[in-house]
């Protein structure tokens, strides 16, 4: 499933369903129940069950279950993980690994598409929308998150950075195929993971850390100037026009406009929020009323998942968002692990300048991954396979 989820979104709903049937067949055959994180498994089942009550206060009732419909891998997960298969610990480097290959796989699969509409399009198709297969903004966060594995083993490796070479390579290309999307939250994702591995590696004093840090970081600034990434400098452009209150209907300037509406809306509905099925008819009348033609015509929603959550659910659905992201930190901290530490960090990045539980490519991959690196206690796991082989023999 790991490896699908850059290549073919689509089908995921389908692997979803079969993993869940093997996991939860393992489970109750050889007792593998446990509940190993209770508080991230509680504020995690509360975080979708006030998704669902929220259906109950909203006018639009059809769009509200369908929300809950898309965000259902939030309620999967966490149940699916409480059954601890020994294997997937065994084979979480193979299932990690998996992930990077699928972003290597899908990223060929863009430039033999774009050669094949370069006559029609020219350069444009090896950049943005005609380059991605799919959101650019999503498909830059799996491939952060693939360099976040890749310097993760490679790390942990114990051999020297150069003779990671086949690592290296894929880091490489990955920030190079992050540059040609020119997804501007990619982009800085990639820099702010590069920054968090500095402050990590001078706190801990890790060498190899350091030098990956040092690595991204300066390969990804260099490609924004080489590149001369027009959709970067329209944002700077945008934000010193806001912050003057002038009107701009660029990507960046309209979400600005848009984040400001909802503010001014949250101000009657902090409490409850409107309902996760009025949340697009409560922006739109706003729109119409401001001028916002462009947010109007496409019915945008709030591109930020913590406002979005705030204005559908409440103070409580984003307190409990909220909750999740320190639980992951903490969590992170208490194991020191780099790479679910890095993996908050990108989500929590992610999360505000896109509405990333708006669709399934990004609750997927973010609950996925979330309850597979904090549920999963690798010392039980290890201790659960060695029991599971004794009885065998």
């Amino acid at each position: 499933m790991a490896f699908v989820m850059p290549v073919f979104v689509r089908v995921i709903p389908l692997f979803i369903g079969f993993f869940a049937l093997f996991n939860l067949i393992d489970g109750f055959v050889n007792k593998t129940f446990r509940f190993p994180a209770p508080l991230i498994f509680i504020v995690g089942i509360l975080f979708y069950i006030i998704h669902v009550i929220s259906v109950f206060y909203s006018d639009d009732f059809d769009t509200a279950w369908f929300d809950i419909s898309v965000k259902l891998s939030f309620l999967v997960f966490p149940l699916v993980f409480l059954f601890q298969n020994p294997i997937l610990l065994t084979q979480k480097k193979k299932i990690l690994m998996s992930f990077v290959y699928g972003s290597i796989v899908s990223s060929i699969i863009m430039l033999v598409l774009a050669f094949l509409k370069y006559e029609e399009l020219g350069s444009a198709a090896f950049y943005y929308v005609e380059l991605a297969l799919f959101h650019p903004s999503y498909m830059a966060m799996y491939f952060v998150f693939s360099i976040i594995i890749l310097v993760d083993f490679l790390e942990k490796s114990g051999k020297k950075i150069l003779q990671n070479w086949p690592y290296i390579l894929a880091i490489l290309f990955l920030l190079f195929m992050i540059s040609l999307l020119q997804s501007k939250a990619g982009i800085i994702s990639g820099i702010l993971i590069a920054l968090f591995y500095l402050l990590v590696a001078v706190w801990k004093k890790r060498k190899k850390l350091m030098v990956m840090g040092a690595l991204i970081l300066i390969i990804s600034t260099t490609l924004i100037f080489v590149q001369q990434n027009n959709r970067l400098v329209s944002m700077v452009e945008s934000v010193e026009k806001a912050s003057e209150d002038q009107k701009t209907e660029d990507s960046t300037g309209l979400r600005i406009s848009i984040w400001k509406i909802t503010l001014e809306e949250l101000k009657d509905h902090w409490l409850t929020g409107v309902g996760g099925g009025d949340i697009k008819p409560v922006l739109k009348s706003k729109y119409e009323e401001t001028g916002l033609n462009k947010a109007s015509v496409q019915n945008l929603n709030v591109h930020n998942q913590y406002l979005e959550t705030f204005l559908g659910q409440g103070i409580f659905g984003f307190i409990l968002l909220l909750t999740l992201l320190v639980l992951g930190l903490r969590e992170a901290y208490l194991r020191q692990d780099v790479l679910s530490a890095a993996f908050i960090v990108l989500v929590a990045f992610s999360l505000f300048p896109e509405s990333m539980f708006n669709s399934q490519m990004g609750v997927i991959f973010i609950s996925f991954f979330y309850y597979f690196l904090f549920i999963y206690r690798e010392k039980t796991l290890v201790s659960e396979s060695k029991n599971m082989e004794n009885q065998k023999e």
